[in-house]
């Protein structure tokens, strides 16, 4: 009988996540000199105070209760987790708080049909605001917050044995607005199922933080968010807009918020494609092991984060990570790569995948050209990134900030607000402020290239005479970097409509305009 009970809830899980939800988009980039950090906690276990050890028990056996450890009469659930950066902040760049979880009704039981069918049952009606939650900084009370809901199936008919949902909040100026920054976070209120459900209740929050120090590499951070069921087709994203240095070892780090995978079932898997063989590397630490890599824990590189509130090592289907992808000798992300792509699979542990972040070492060239004013990169032919076969379109409203009156509800909220008039490509061009290169001759530069190591700069220009073009160069006094330029021109419209023409050739997507002398 147990047995038969177990083959149930295993076809259960195969089976109930082989949809889509919300399509995975694009959400923030930044190009800067720093670093991240991530933390989080579930919110639901089998006790509201006392961690959860165990793992030989599938989450759906187990009655679930909100977490409750903040001794606060207001709340109905609260987990807490602390952060710690020993002062490498200079200051916040970016503070964005996701909470998810299972709620297909407020409280639900489970009962054997015919000796051989286990039925999950509940009042099939809940709340549909799970936008509204409480959120408490270090040495702070607790402040509501509203955020966005980026996907609830309750209003679909997707995902109808479970029910999850996932929502999103910009805290940036919350935190830059706070007294300090290290201590404890606090999170409650957020709405789950309790009791018993089909796959096992779940939920959890994470908090993701970008941070800038100019004692840090230059890097490159995106995040995504959305909603897919992962299962056995392969779910992938590709990450693009950046460059590797072309010298030296490039670091590169992954990070995710997943929902409802077991940490006793096996075969789901996380990997990366190398970027010369162009096959899956399969991704793995201490803590995540290559067949279960989403195992129901909160981990930090290859390490549990248990400074947080309950600390319990099962978190019973909410996973957050932070992992540096293995890249000796760059065998995975070379020099002067521009692209990555991470896969995500299982066969038995179906999951959700809410959140994912990419942040990798670039070249401190391109991060010049990112945000330096006196340069202009085009990214007209810029493609959005795909996750499986679906496009992804950017989203076209933009979330304020929230304000830091904290005795009114934070309001994060998609709005629709009228647009400046943005200039035209040539009046950017025009308006470019010009720097200054001795023994050049005024006119308007068309970059395709820059380098450090003059070696990588004469290759470059090699490559491009075989390819039909006559490149030039000059080193500029101020960094000693060898810039390789195809055209200059005194009228602004001649290199523009140059850029136009020759950035249609995928070996010149990123080509910068400089003003030069005048």
């Amino acid at each position: 009988m147990k047995r038969l009970f177990l083959f149930l809830l295993i076809t259960t899980s195969i089976w109930s996540y082989a949809q889509d939800g919300e399509r995975f988009a694009s959400n923030k980039k930044f190009y800067l000199k720093g670093n991240s950090a991530i933390i989080g906690n579930s919110i639901v276990s089998t006790d509201a105070v006392a961690p959860f050890n165990e793992d030989s028990e599938i989450n759906d056996v187990l009655k679930m209760q909100y977490i409750d450890v903040d001794n606060n009469a207001s709340t109905f659930s609260s987990s807490q987790a602390n952060l710690l950066l020993n002062n490498e902040a200079s200051s916040i760049k970016y503070a964005a708080l996701y909470w998810s979880a299972i709620y297909k009704y407020d409280k639900g039981v489970r009962r054997v049909i015919n000796y051989e069918k286990m039925v999950y049952q509940g009042k099939d009606e809940r709340d549909t605001i799970v936008n509204s939650i409480l959120f408490k900084l270090p040495e702070s009370d607790y402040q509501p917050i509203h955020g966005n809901i980026i996907f609830d199936s309750y209003q679909t008919n997707l995902f109808n044995d479970t029910k999850p949902y996932v929502c999103y909040a910009d805290v940036t100026q919350l935190l830059k607005n706070a007294n300090t920054i290290d201590g404890t976070y606090s999170v409650a209120n957020i709405k789950a199922t309790e009791g018993y459900v089909s796959g096992g209740a779940a939920g959890g929050w994470l908090l993701y933080i970008i941070y800038e120090n100019d004692f840090e590499t230059a890097k490159y951070f995106t995040t995504y968010n959305g909603f897919v069921g992962v299962d056995r087709t392969i779910t992938e994203i590709t990450f693009k807009d950046f460059k590797t240095d072309e010298v030296g070892n490039i670091k590169t780090s992954l990070l995710i918020g997943a929902l409802e995978g077991d940490q006793k079932y096996k075969t789901d898997n996380c990997a990366i494609l190398d970027t010369e063989k162009k096959s899956p590397v399969l991704l793995s630490n201490k803590e995540r092991p290559e067949n279960n890599f989403f195992n129901s824990k909160i981990t930090i590189e290859d390490e549990a984060f248990l400074d947080r509130n309950p600390n319990s090592s099962n978190t019973l289907g909410f996973d957050v990570l932070k992992m540096a992808i293995p890249n000796k000798n760059n065998h995975i992300l070379s020099n002067n790569s521009s692209e990555a792509t991470i896969q995500f699979k299982t066969k038995a542990d179906g999951f959700y995948l809410f959140f994912v972040a990419f942040e990798t070492e670039i070249s401190p060239i391109y991060l010049e050209g990112k945000s330096n004013e006196e340069t202009l990169v085009v990214f007209e032919n810029e493609e959005p990134t795909e996750l499986l076969d679906v496009e992804i379109k950017e989203k076209s409203t933009e979330i304020p900030e929230p304000k830091s009156d904290v005795s009114k509800p934070v309001k994060v909220q998609q709005v629709s607000t009228p647009k400046p008039k943005k200039k035209t490509g040539l009046e950017r061009i025009e308006s470019l402020k010009s720097i200054s290169i001795p023994n050049l001759p005024k006119g308007y530069y068309l970059v395709t290239n820059v380098f450090s190591v003059k070696e990588n700069a004469d290759n470059w220009m090699k490559t491009l005479e075989e390819k039909g073009h006559a490149p030039k160069s000059y080193i500029n006094p101020k960094n000693n970097w060898n810039y390789i330029y195809l055209d200059m021109n005194e009228d602004a419209n001649t290199i523009y409509q140059k850029q136009k023409e020759l950035s249609k050739l995928d070996y010149f997507q990123d080509i910068w305009i400089l003003k030069i002398n005048f």
